[in-house]
């Protein structure tokens, strides 16, 4: 039996407030994948636009609004 039948099989024991607690956790479960996967997605992306080569800029490069 594979691990979706045997889950379908639980829920069917289970009253619905306790389903729905199943459904939250899977909700959150698939969130915190979808977040890590964007998060690996935006760092791919700025390792891609930026190189060994870029400036290091200090705060000393910051001017106060106005000044140029």
């Amino acid at each position: 039996m594979s691990a979706k039948q045997s889950l379908i099989e639980l829920l069917d024991r289970l009253p619905d407030d306790r389903v729905e607690e199943v459904l939250n956790f899977a909700r959150q479960i698939t969130d915190e994948a979808e977040r890590s996967e964007w998060s690996h997605f935006g760092a791919e992306r700025f390792a891609q636009a930026y190189g060994p080569d870029e400036p290091v800029y200090t705060l000393d490069d910051l001017k106060p609004d106005g000044e140029q």
